[in-house]
């Protein structure tokens, strides 16, 4: 670990070892190649919260495991974790097996999340405008919302050491992880990164867009000119990303490489990318 790196420092070659994928077609990359190779449709009726007022009533809900992959959490944290987090480890620990990282080593984590542990906020709030009000549990969900605790479960469940970054910036968050873990290992200033994003379904942020209607309420077909909206969904998905260097000195599996990332801010207006596309530019 070389935190303080000089930027003249030569670039490294940025390779990923490991990959573990949660997503409605299944727990684990093999699943989930399989459903993509296929084509199946992952999209289905809406059973973690009610939809019955609600304009559009289905999305791609994973069918989670009861539980979480063996690790080094105790009991008493296990039992807090949300549906969010247990997405997370699932992914967490795939990929960490398959690169064959180990407790005990110097890991930084780089995650990615807009909604993630969102349902621990909704239970806070039904908690505190229920007649009469609640205070039961509401310090354990103050903490366990935050999405530093969920990256710190990540760090606690692998034995790893290491700091934790968390980006959110809407879609682009577990993207911009991957491209800030990249940055990392190229510069010199982290061995080894996990990186990547994760979300769960809410229905505070399923109910906001289906009230703007930007809902899909047939099928979803991105690329069909008379698509009538999007499709939510929740998963999960992590990288184990390292230098070229390291990897071969201890004989890693190479999945791939990682050549370059970039990013631009947009400021043309808050939500609408300027018309002439300036900023992919």
């Amino acid at each position: 670990m070389t935190p303080n790196a000089p930027a003249s420092a030569p670039a490294r070659r940025v390779v990923v070892t490991g990959c573990g994928v949660v997503t409605a077609h299944g727990i684990g990359w093999a699943a989930n190649a399989a459903g993509f190779r296929s084509g199946r449709p992952a999209f289905g009726p809406v059973t973690v919260f009610d939809t019955s007022r609600q304009r559009v009533r289905t999305a791609a809900e994973v069918r989670l495991p009861d539980g979480i992959p063996s690790g080094f959490l105790r009991k008493s944290t296990v039992r807090r974790i949300d549906r969010a987090g247990r997405m997370l480890l699932w992914a967490a620990s795939e990929a960490c097996t398959q690169s064959g990282w180990g407790a005990g080593d110097r890991v930084s984590v780089v995650l990615g999340t807009t909604s993630g542990g969102m349902m621990l906020g909704e239970a806070y709030y039904r908690a505190a405008t229920a007649m009469p009000p609640s205070a039961r549990h509401q310090a354990e969900r103050v903490r366990h919302y935050q999405a530093h605790q969920q990256a710190a479960d990540v760090l606690g469940a692998q034995g790893f050491r290491g700091p934790a970054t968390v980006i959110a910036n809407a879609c682009a968050s577990g993207a911009n992880a991957v491209g800030h873990g990249w940055r990392l290992v190229r510069r010199g200033m982290a061995d080894r990164v996990l990186a990547g994003g994760y979300d769960a379904l809410c229905q505070l942020v399923f109910a906001g867009f289906d009230t703007l209607q930007a809902l899909s309420p047939t099928t979803c077909r991105p690329f069909a000119a008379d698509r009538d909206g999007l499709a939510l969904g929740e998963g999960a998905a992590v990288l184990c990303l390292e230098s070229l260097e390291s990897a071969r000195a201890r004989g890693a599996e190479i999945l791939g490489e990682v050549c370059g990332y970039g990013a631009a801010t947009d400021i043309h207006h808050l939500t609408q990318p300027h018309p002439e596309g300036t900023a992919a530019l």
